[in-house]
């Protein structure tokens, strides 16, 4: 939705760079979906490596394949997302060529994992803070970062949420080729990286789905290290009749959400956008360590047992129907991407991109 607005803005002009796990048959292919909405990337780069577990050698390809492309367009400011590593190869390539960087999602915690580093860094590098929450805002500022640099404008992933059509059940079980008999369970689970053995989690999930009686529609995991003994272990539970595994959903996604009756694994999803759909998620183990979370999120952390016990304690309807009026605009009631684009629109990135020194 933020690529979309910047498209129709009369004083932004868009360049989309997808690179990476946007352009991978093995992850999704995300730029179909990117093409789909009519938002076709003005430059693509391959930076996957040929073996698992090399992120050290797709983030420094990454970094040498951005830097080329910005060096090349010289663009006035680079907009990122998040918290990859990928990301923060992008963030170093423009910190390089004194390109200001605008940074969507700073301020955040996942304990469990090395993004959280990641995400922390490029705060640093960044010129301009758009967060999803005062809290996280709040984080920015005690790093002593310019607080007219820092706005909250709640989570762009909301306005998929609130702003797509609906998606009927009967289309989604057309596209995943399956029966969505209820309960509808949503599993996705990604490496926590600094966490657990990712070969147990996995194998916790998949008891899990063995004890409890459900629709189960996995989603495969990222490339981040310990995501192939993960991928292994879902595809290989990944029975019919009634699971399937798929790599990505794109723009589905959220409909599923609507939806289903609970989520299992790890995913940020769970915590930023299910809230607002009022659905209960079992979040396992540390990956998301030090996010806000709303009522409907169960955090647990084995074993199998204990699980399966936070998963039909999720499916209860009556949970569910408590958690119901719990605050669902944690991360605003959608708008996000267009407070997000105005914010830009009204910015003059600093050039040279030298920032101002607070808290100090």
């Amino acid at each position: 939705t933020i690529c979309q607005l910047c498209r129709s803005s009369a004083e932004l002009d868009l360049e989309l760079v997808a690179g990476g796990m946007a352009l991978s048959a093995a992850h999704g292919a995300s730029v179909r979906a990117m093409e789909e909405a009519g938002l076709a990337p003005d430059v693509r780069l391959d930076w996957l490596a040929d073996r698992p577990d090399s992120v050290q050698e797709e983030a420094a390809r990454a970094l040498a394949m951005v830097g080329d492309s910005l060096a090349k367009t010289q663009p006035d400011a680079v907009f990122l997302t998040g918290d990859r590593f990928e990301t923060m190869a992008a963030a170093t390539a423009a910190t390089l060529l004194h390109v200001p960087i605008a940074h969507l999602h700073g301020g955040e915690e996942t304990l469990g994992a090395f993004d959280n580093a990641l995400r922390h860094a490029i705060t640093k590098l960044a010129h301009l803070h758009l967060v999803s929450h005062p809290a996280y805002a709040r984080r920015v500022l005690a790093m002593g970062e310019d607080p007219a640099t820092v706005h909250v404008v709640g989570a762009p992933g909301l306005d998929a949420l609130y702003d797509a059509p609906p998606v009927s059940r009967a289309e989604l079980e057309a596209r995943l080729g399956l029966p969505l008999t209820p309960p509808l369970v949503i599993v996705t689970l990604h490496p926590a990286t600094l966490g657990a053995d990712p070969a147990l989690e996995a194998a916790c999930v998949c008891e899990v789905m063995d004890r409890v009686d459900a629709t189960y529609v996995i989603t495969l995991p990222n490339n981040d290290p310990g995501a192939e003994v993960i991928r292994a272990g879902l595809l290989a539970a990944a029975t019919p009749p009634r699971r399937v595994a798929v790599e990505a959903l794109g723009p589905l996604y959220g409909p599923l959400m609507s939806h289903a009756d609970a989520m299992l694994g790890n995913s940020s999803s769970a915590l930023i956008e299910a809230p607002a759909l009022g659905l209960p998620a079992v979040n396992l183990g540390a990956r998301q360590k030090g996010r806000l979370r709303g009522a409907n999120v169960l955090d647990v952390d084995g074993p199998a047992p204990v699980v399966e016990t936070m998963l039909r304690r999720a499916l209860d309807p009556a949970f569910r129907s408590a958690i119901a009026k719990e605050a669902r605009e944690m991360f605003g009631g959608g708008g996000a991407s267009r407070r997000v684009v105005e914010i830009l629109e009204r910015w003059a990135p600093p050039r040279p991109p030298v920032k101002a020194t607070h808290g100090v």
